[in-house]
């Protein structure tokens, strides 16, 4: 049973993993090299601790008690006894080859070793692992983490039936929503779909068929909208697959399936106009810094949350 958590990197991804736990009642140690990551870390448990509870989240322990299932530390050695570790550092195969070999030796034998990236192969990671090799497997949480319900789970043919069924179990039980990659491709699931409507967007918006903001507008107040409540081949379902066949037959030959580089992105990337963090993207964003456009963001992002799982919400009547 997994009681005790461990996650490597206080970035934006580690963050949210170990928030997203800590607000869950388990025992978590959150480890970086760094003390100052670690310390803006733990300035985030308290902004997310209010937006939360402000947005009618039912978090169900004080945050002094949310608090003590947290634990901040620069030592690997930390994780020793824990249960289960994600690994969420950049995205550096070095790096993350040499943090999994280390782990493999500090651990114990029931430690099970989890990676939450998208971009590299899993099994490059895990290469130099031998004690643990059939209790490691992919856990690719979405950003951000501590409130995307989604978790993408990726085994090996070493990982064993029992660990896959455990950690599954695992984060379910701690509301998140697993899906099972059956076969290690680039980018898993999700992240290759959202790479199709980006692509996809971009050449309509290169090609003059559409302005930036009829573009964000039409897959809003469109599929956007549709996606909202109800998943890709359910909306094919009701449109009718004979429908939606005729549609693929026509459409398929005319839209962007090669590899080409965007000239506007390109520019924009040039000019430093990189999107909120520089204040500008496609849109612009003044008068706030980027944590504060960020904020504004996760508090959309959990009403929407509450809104489609209200399981999560503060029951009327009942204080925590």
């Amino acid at each position: 049973m997994i009681r005790k958590v461990g996650v490597i990197g206080a970035g934006t991804m580690g963050f949210g993993i170990a928030f997203q736990f800590a607000i869950n009642g388990v025992e978590t140690k959150l480890v970086d090299i760094s003390e100052q990551m670690l310390e803006v870390a733990k300035g985030k448990f308290n902004t997310y601790l209010n937006l939360f509870r402000a947005e009618g989240y039912d978090i169900r322990f004080t945050d002094e008690e949310v608090m003590s299932h947290i634990t901040f530390t620069t030592d690997f050695r930390d994780l020793a006894n824990a249960d289960l570790v994600i690994e969420s550092v950049t995205e550096n195969l070095t790096l993350k080859q040499n943090i999994f070999k280390e782990l493999d030796e500090i651990c114990e034998a029931k430690t099970i070793l989890a990676s939450n990236t998208s971009s590299l192969k899993y099994s490059d990671i895990t290469r130099h692992v031998t004690k643990h090799k059939d209790r490691t497997l992919l856990t690719h949480f979405f950003n951000p983490a501590h409130i995307v319900p989604l978790v993408e789970l990726l085994r090996s043919s070493d990982t064993s039936d029992e660990v896959f069924n455990e950690v599954k179990t695992f984060l379910e039980k701690k509301n998140k929503v697993t899906i099972e990659v059956k076969k290690e491709v680039a980018g898993l699931v999700a992240n290759r779909i959202q790479a199709a409507m980006v692509r996809e967007a971009l050449s309509l918006i290169e090609d003059g068929v559409v302005s930036e903001k009829d573009l964000d507008t039409a897959i809003f107040e469109g599929p956007g909208f549709r996606f909202s409540t109800s998943g890709l081949l359910k909306i094919m379902d009701f449109g009718g697959l004979d429908v939606w066949k005729a549609v693929m037959d026509g459409l398929q030959p005319e839209i962007e399936s090669g590899v080409r580089s965007f000239k506007k992105i390109e520019q924009k990337v040039e000019e430093g106009t990189i999107g909120v963090k520089s204040g500008k993207g496609f849109y612009d964003y003044p008068g706030k810094s980027f944590d504060g456009f960020v904020i504004d963001r996760d508090a959309e992002l959990v009403r929407h949350l509450l809104t489609t799982h209200s399981n999560l919400k503060v029951k009327e009547g009942i204080t925590t």
